[in-house]
């Protein structure tokens, strides 16, 4: 490149000299023209096509990426209902969207997170606890199957408008933003609603397996099921990053979670149309969130949600 620019350089003082030299000046000037390599006119064409095409290359490169964000990360269906666009630039996250626009309503909205070059439609829940939620999971009916493996739980899969899981590299650029806090709610087949609360939730890159980092536990009337898997990385039923050395935690729990050896806690299991079921042998593979009635080890949720919003 530094050549290419010091014979610019030259060209140009080659051009002034042609214009103001002499007959005899002319004859020299051109012979330094030669020795740098040529006419200025095939140089300067030469490093036109080398810019246009690196404009080219840049210009696909965005384009990529873009296709990838919308093909790849984020839930592949959404029904036909209406996405709210803010005016102005897209927000970041929910909770921006909430402030721009005081009287939001839950619903499907689209934000665009730091390097991400196109707005993603994501599901903001605008009434738990002040609102400004941004979910990454919901279970409500078992009408999409959460045994899925590596990739699609990397990009995504679901329903926005029913059930989803929002992708792990979205998850991982979306929680690099800010300290988010994450809200995990539960619903019983009583009928009862719990919920608990974890400051400074992130998950890692790709490059980590998508490790989860918590903060502390910041309570609720759930109990805290998910401190034990803090630090784990991600596992699926074809990526085995668990601690135990017999059994894919994935396989026998059912759906990816950061198994440790194995859970406290699975939002991702299998979904039971009842609170008790039959499980795999010794290995309890439902909506997991453990012994936070106090009796059932074994207890299978109705509906679940995990949401995150920037820390207080």
């Amino acid at each position: 490149m530094a050549k290419q620019v010091l014979l610019v350089l030259v060209a140009a003082l080659l051009c002034t000299a042609l214009v103001t030299a002499k007959p005899s000046g002319k004859r020299r000037v051109q012979e330094l023209e030669n020795e740098v390599g040529g006419s200025t006119s095939g140089l300067v064409y030469e490093l036109m096509d080398k810019m246009q095409r690196l404009t080219d290359e840049v210009d696909e490169l965005k384009r990529r990426q873009n296709e990838l964000l919308k093909r790849e990360y984020g839930p592949v269906e959404i029904l036909d209902k209406p996405i709210t666009k803010i005016v102005g630039p897209s927000p970041l996250d929910c909770q921006e969207a909430l402030i721009r626009q005081p009287l939001a309503e839950s619903g499907l909205y689209y934000i665009k997170p730091r390097g991400v070059f196109e707005p993603i439609p994501v599901y903001c829940d605008m009434d738990s606890d002040g609102g400004g939620w941004t979910l990454l999971q919901r279970r409500q009916d078992g009408s999409e199957d959460f045994n899925r493996n590596w990739h699609l739980y990397t990009r995504g899969f679901g329903s926005l408008s029913g059930e989803f899981w929002l992708g792990n590299e979205f998850i991982h650029i979306l929680t690099k933003q800010y300290n988010y806090k994450l809200r995990v709610e539960l619903t019983g087949w009583e009928g009862q609603r719990l919920y608990a609360e974890y400051s400074d939730f992130s998950i890692g890159s790709l490059r980590t397996s998508f490790k989860l980092r918590l903060g502390e536990f910041l309570g609720g009337n759930a109990t805290d099921a998910l401190s034990y898997h803090n630090k784990k990385p991600f596992t699926t039923i074809d990526n085995d990053n668990d601690d135990s050395d017999s059994i894919n935690c994935a396989v026998v729990h059912n759906g990816g979670w950061w198994f440790k050896s194995c859970d406290r806690s699975n939002l991702n299991g299998l979904y039971y149309h009842s609170p008790q079921y039959m499980y795999q042998g010794d290995w309890d593979d439902g909506i997991e969130w453990k012994e936070t009635d106090g009796s059932l080890p074994f207890y299978s949720y109705k509906a679940t949600e995990m949401k995150i919003r920037r820390m207080d």
